[in-house]
């Protein structure tokens, strides 16, 4: 084993060597320098920023004002143009009925969580049903959206 002495004075050679007292003086009138020459130019920032903050307003108003409009134009003034509105109408389609159901399950054994606790990993193969009515010609139809789904369950008992 090593003498407490050699090991020392290795981890001594490790450590970098302080800066020289001329050194901190000149890093310190740096800072100094450049610390006065940002009170120069704090007036211009901040009348940037009073002229960002105008030009934002103004925008969010010219766009508000905008929308206004285009809302106006989109309602529609006089009876005959309110009959015929597409607004006003009713659903095309009305929903009749919608159904989950479960095709298949299969055990994929346990898993490891990111935490790394053990889970049981469960591969569900779901459909889901939906039944649809079209209100202008009377037709019922039913659309099917199969998907997979991973069920991770906490196991608490080895």
């Amino acid at each position: 084993m090593h003498k407490p002495d050699p090991v020392e004075t290795i981890l001594a050679r490790l450590i970098p060597p302080a800066l020289s007292e001329d050194g901190q003086h000149e890093i310190e009138a740096m800072l100094d320098e450049l610390a006065a020459g940002t009170t120069n130019n704090r007036d211009h920032i901040t009348t940037r920023k009073h002229f960002n903050l105008h030009f934002i307003a103004g925008g969010l108003a010219a766009s508000g004002i905008a929308a206004v409009l285009i809302f106006s134009l989109m309602t529609p003034k006089s009876p005959l143009l309110a009959k015929i509105s597409p607004f006003e109408s009713g659903p095309e389609f009305v929903l009749m009925g919608e159904s989950d159901h479960v095709e298949s399950m299969t055990d994929e054994g346990w898993q490891e969580d990111s935490d790394g606790t053990a889970m049981q990993a469960t591969r569900l193969s779901v459909v889901e049903q939906n039944t649809l009515r079209d209100n202008q010609s009377g037709i019922e139809m039913q659309i099917s959206e199969p998907r997979e789904e991973m069920v991770l369950m906490p196991v608490t008992a080895f």
